[in-house]
């Protein structure tokens, strides 16, 4: 093991991070070619990936970075235009360079980056894609981004930039920061109101105020500032240069050094931790509920008055701690999405198509095994998008659409769930003809229409193999990959929903729990045993007295108050631990009416056992499959109850009857 070995797994972490910004860079850098900001981003990337990459020995890595610093030096003196060879060039170099560390830091067989390299150096030399001439940007002026003019100092103009933070920022000088740094890449920064000083310890309230000297205009400053996140308002105004009250160049005391005008951030830092650690607390964590638990029922039976009041403290500092070691789980989506701009950009470009990609919410957290499970049935939904939904440009136009279609990926809080959603403005889904192949398939009967919603059938391109694509492609119809995403989604106990509108568009919608480490349940008793159901599938309970009940093809049903009909399964049967299945509810036992994917169902259960906050703890591979239970948890008696899977428990109404 060599001296630098114990560093590996801070430069793969570090470098994973400076890849995705050197993408994040070029793709924003495709759609702005004049923009100098991108252009700094991509070069400091490899200027660090160079670096850390010499330091660690790994020398193919740091040849490589060292050929994709140079020819990005050149964009940045504006020496030469960053086209769309440029940017494909580099695309191809970061991947190239992704693979080239995985091999250099693993000891395995390296890629050859010959030619790679040799494009590299030779797109460096070029001299016939010189930047824009001073000539020639007399005439463009108009066209140039704000970035692209930042070294014309002689030109500068002094505002006064005045930022008003949003009521619910939390971290108000991380806001400042970037605020005075992006203002930075604009000009120089002169200086701040209050000072750096209190901006970096948060000593202000919502507002504060920059002081810079750039070429940009009023409108470019304002329009950069309101591109930070949480920032309620912005106004600038010209500053006169003889004013007294503006700050000078010197320092305000002989002898003094200046305050440097960007804050440091000391306060704002963080530690690595191994997922392995944090696996680890969330399981201690898990078996200190269920002690409590115990501890609970043991206060009980006691009657005694002193342990229950310290058992009272535990499950507060109990509950304090499990709060803080799950959100220590749970990540922002964007660690996720940061990944789809690219893959959007490489096949809307392989498919001929213009596609304007976008997303929001990037910092709405999960927690991160659910996070790590859903990339791919997104990328499945985005993928279909571009090549189901966005139709050809001159498809577009006939149809009065702008010829470049919009995909957007949404993600956003609702209570205890996630929704995440993924639309277009493409041709939409034809109802019709999907309700078609699904008959053709012997999914469905023609004469049964009336019995399906529109919703209902949407959901027949989640079958394995359908598709209503014509022809197939390298991305084929919706079908392509649907089944797999209702099947990973389910699985993470989340729902799939689809909504469409000829000529206008498709979303899908997935909802998705936060956390997959302790629930809230609802214990129901069966035949004596106890099983617990997670109280998100759980919609009402009631007891027979309160609902209607009729009868349905000879099975017993629950008339709900919308008129909508919840079929009634005794659990007992369903479990097969004795019963009948078609029977009506008896004295003494409850109805639970169950929402799972839209579908509602009525459950009879013996016994009501009240809520439980319950740890989960997968089954062994054996039991794994059995249909209906989603895991175990251990309860406060340390008894041992199954967890009941609402997606898989029921049977359609043919195998009942």
């Amino acid at each position: 093991m060599s001296d630098m070995d114990q560093y590996k797994d801070i430069f793969l972490s570090e470098s994973a991070e400076f890849l995705q910004g050197i993408t994040d860079g070029l793709l924003a850098l495709e759609s702005n070619p004049t923009d100098l900001e991108p252009v700094e981003v991509v070069f400091r990337g490899a200027h660090s990936l160079k670096g850390m990459s010499a330091a660690m020995g790994y020398d193919l890595t740091a040849d490589l970075t060292h050929k994709m610093e140079s020819l990005m030096d050149r964009v940045r003196k504006r020496e030469r235009v960053a086209d769309p060879p440029l940017v494909d060039l580099m695309l191809d170099a970061t991947d190239l360079l992704r693979a080239l560390i995985d091999a250099e830091s693993s000891g395995g067989s390296n890629p050859d980056t010959t030619a790679t390299i040799s494009r590299l150096v030779a797109m460096a030399e070029e001299e016939g894609n010189a930047a824009i001439s001073d000539a020639d940007a007399g005439g463009q002026a108009d066209d140039r981004s704000n970035a692209a003019v930042l070294d014309d100092r002689a030109d500068a103009t002094v505002f006064r930039v005045k930022v008003t933070l949003e009521d619910a920022c939390v971290l108000k000088s991380v806001r400042a920061y970037m605020v005075i740094k992006r203002l930075s890449h604009m000009g120089t920064v002169v200086d701040t109101v209050p000072p750096a000083r209190e901006l970096e310890d948060e000593q202000f309230d919502r507002d504060f105020e920059i002081i810079v000297s750039t070429p940009a205009d009023a409108t470019t400053i304002e329009k950069a500032v309101m591109a930070v996140s949480e920032v309620h308002a912005v106004t600038s105004e010209l500053v006169d240069e003889t004013d007294e009250d503006l700050p000078g160049e010197e320092p305000a005391e002989e002898g003094a050094p200046r305050r440097p005008a960007i804050p440091k951030l000391s306060e704002t830092q963080t530690v690595r931790i191994a997922i392995g650690h944090l696996d680890t607390m969330v399981n201690l964590v898990g078996e200190l509920v269920i002690i409590r638990s115990r501890l609970e029922r043991v206060a009980s039976d006691l009657d005694s008055r002193d342990l229950e009041d310290t058992i009272e403290v535990l499950h507060r500092v109990a509950g304090e701690l499990q709060h803080e070691v799950m959100h220590t789980r749970m990540v922002p989506v964007g660690n996720i999405f940061n990944r789809f701009p690219r893959a959007v950009r490489d096949l809307a470009r392989d498919l001929g198509r213009s596609v304007d990609f976008s997303m929001s919410g990037l910092d709405i957290e999960l927690d991160r095994t659910v996070l790590d499970e859903i990339g791919d049935p997104i990328l499945h939904l985005l993928r279909n998008s571009v090549d189901h939904g966005i139709e050809p440009a001159e498809d577009r136009m006939a149809a009065g659409k702008d010829p470049k279609g919009t995909v957007h990926l949404d993600a956003s809080r609702e209570r205890d769930q996630v929704r995440i959603s993924v639309s277009d403005d493409g041709r939409g889904m034809d109802v019709a003809r999907v309700w078609g192949k699904a008959c053709d398939l012997g999914l469905a009967h023609a004469e049964s229409r009336d019995s399906y919603s529109d919703d209902d059938i949407l959901l027949f391109t989640c079958v394995p193999g359908f598709s209503t694509a014509a022809q197939a492609t390298r991305v084929s119809g919706r079908g392509v990959g649907m089944d797999v995403v209702k099947g990973k989604i389910e699985h993470l106990g989340g729902t799939l929903q689809i909504n469409t509108a000829p000529g206008q568009g498709t979303e899908f919608v997935l909802t998705l729990p936060l956390t997959l480490a302790i629930i809230q349940a609802l214990l129901v008793g069966a035949r004596g045993q106890v099983f617990a159901m997670p109280l998100s599938a759980v919609d009402e309970v009631m007891s027979p007295d309160e609902v209607q009940l009729d009868t349905v093809d000879s099975a017993p049903v629950v008339v709900l108050r919308d008129g909508t009909i919840a079929p009634v399964y005794p659990l007992d049967a369903l479990l097969g631990v004795g019963g009948q299945m078609l029977r009506d509810p008896q004295e003494g036992e409850h109805i639970v009416l169950t929402d799972t994917g839209g579908q509602k169902r009525a459950l009879l259960v013996e016994e009501m056992l009240g809520r439980r906050e319950i740890v989960i703890k997968p089954l062994s591979r054996m039991f794994r499959n059995v249909r209906g239970l989603g895991g175990a948890t251990v309860l406060g008696d340390g008894n041992v109850a199954l967890i009941l899977d609402p997606r898989t428990m029921f049977p359609s109404r043919e195998e009942v009857l």
